[in-house]
């Protein structure tokens, strides 16, 4: 689950990576990391093939200290975190430009 603590900062931060406020690499084929100012932020899918369970795994890290957190899709915060996983995908890939002129 999203830690109490975590909870407007993840929010907030869905907002700023639609409005391309922050910006987001990919990692390998499934995974993201955002640098900004003096903070790294990591997410990533899991599935659990022997539980058939699928999660995200998210970590905050500055300077020494990491912070790592799960959310399972048998947990209320998932569809929270799909949707930033989402909009990530989006923002690493500049998929508004791609798309920009489609209709034109």
């Amino acid at each position: 689950m999203i830690p109490n603590s975590l909870r407007d900062f993840i929010s907030r931060l869905r907002e700023a990576t639609e409005k391309d406020e922050v910006s987001w690499v990919e990692a390998d084929g499934t995974a993201y990391f955002c640098d900004h100012k003096d903070v790294t932020l990591h997410i990533s899918p899991h599935f659990d093939h022997d539980r058939e369970q699928s999660s995200f795994h998210f970590r905050i890290s500055k300077g020494p200290k990491n912070t790592p957190f799960s959310v399972y899709d048998i947990e209320d915060d998932y569809l929270t975190m799909k949707a930033l996983y989402e909009a990530v995908i989006a923002n690493a890939n500049d998929v508004g430009n791609d798309v920009k002129g489609f209709f034109d």
